[in-house]
């Protein structure tokens, strides 16, 4: 994963696209212009629920910002770091098996979690009404 530069809040658990309004106008808020656009706002859970496999709950919702964008507070630089990733039809709710199959790679490979993971829809209600299209990808750093 490349360098990245994000703005965080707390916890969320969505089971539709819906139930991450909140949090994306908690990330507006305060901002001269609109950053939140399909691709740039994630979900993510702790390295330490990863490590115990509890993926249950999301504990993090996040921004990705660009180098162009000018957020109005305090941001987190995230280093480039090696990642496992999958991509997958559907949306955060069918993500728990996904994270299982990443979770036992992470496992059989022997590698070490070492952050938290970047759940992003990539296609969802933004692109077509239709859910069958949805793509999801999920990421987690390890070493």
């Amino acid at each position: 994963m490349n360098e990245k530069k994000l703005f965080r809040i707390g916890e969320v658990t969505p089971h539709t696209y819906l139930d991450l309004e909140y949090a994306i106008r908690k990330l507006e808020e305060n901002q001269k212009e609109s950053m939140v656009f399909l691709g740039k706002v994630g979900v993510g859970i702790p390295k330490e629920k990863l490590e115990k496999r509890d993926v249950g709950n999301y504990q993090l919702t996040f921004l990705v910002l660009d180098e162009e964008d000018c957020y109005e507070g305090q941001t987190e630089e995230l280093p480039e770091t090696r990642c496992v990733t999958i991509r997958f039809c559907g949306s955060h709710r069918e993500a728990g098996v996904y994270y299982k199959k990443l979770l036992d790679y992470i496992d059989a490979h022997r590698l070490q979690i070492t952050g938290f993971s970047r759940e992003i829809t990539l296609i969802d209600y933004g692109m077509t009404s239709d859910p069958e299209k949805f793509v999801t990808e999920i990421r987690i750093p390890v070493a």
